[in-house]
C-alpha cells in the first residue's frame, strides 16, 4: 500500500516527512523526536556532507524561503559518495530519492546524526 503525503498526518492513510521520521526513530531506536521538522534539526550533532553516513537525517529547505528548514528524510545508503535517503514527499508519498539530485543538493541545509 502505498502512503500518500499528508500535511500533519501520521497515519498509514497519510503523513508528512516529519512524522514519518519520528515514526522510524521511535518504532526503531525508542527515540522520541519532535513533532516538527525544525525542532528535529535541532537534536543530535551536525556532520559534513563528506561524513554522512546510513541512519543521518538530511535537513532541507524547500519552501520559498531557502534558509527555513521544512522537509527531513533519513539516509538508508551511501556508495561512493551517492546518498540514497528516504521521506515522505508532497508529490509521491513515502520514496526513496538521491541526495546527489541537483533539486536536493540544491536545498540542504544540515545533516544530523541522531544515533
Amino acid at each position: 500500500m502505498l502512503t500518500p503525503y499528508k500535511y500533519g498526518g501520521n497515519t498509514k492513510y497519510g503523513i508528512d516527512c516529519s512524522a514519518f521520521i519520528r515514526n522510524i526513530f521511535f518504532s526503531s531506536y525508542n527515540i522520541l523526536l519532535p513533532r516538527i521538522t525544525s525542532n528535529q534539526a535541532k537534536k543530535g550533532f551536525s556532520i559534513s556532507q563528506k561524513n554522512i553516513d546510513k541512519g543521518d537525517l538530511l535537513f532541507f529547505a524547500t519552501g520559498k524561503s531557502r534558509k527555513k528548514i521544512n522537509h527531513v528524510g533519513m539516509v538508508i545508503h551511501v556508495d561512493l559518495h551517492k546518498i540514497f535517503f528516504i521521506h515522505a514527499s508532497t508529490s509521491n508519498g513515502v520514496i526513496i530519492s538521491k541526495f546527489y539530485q541537483k533539486y536536493w543538493n540544491n536545498r540542504f541545509i544540515i545533516a544530523k546524526r541522531i544515533i
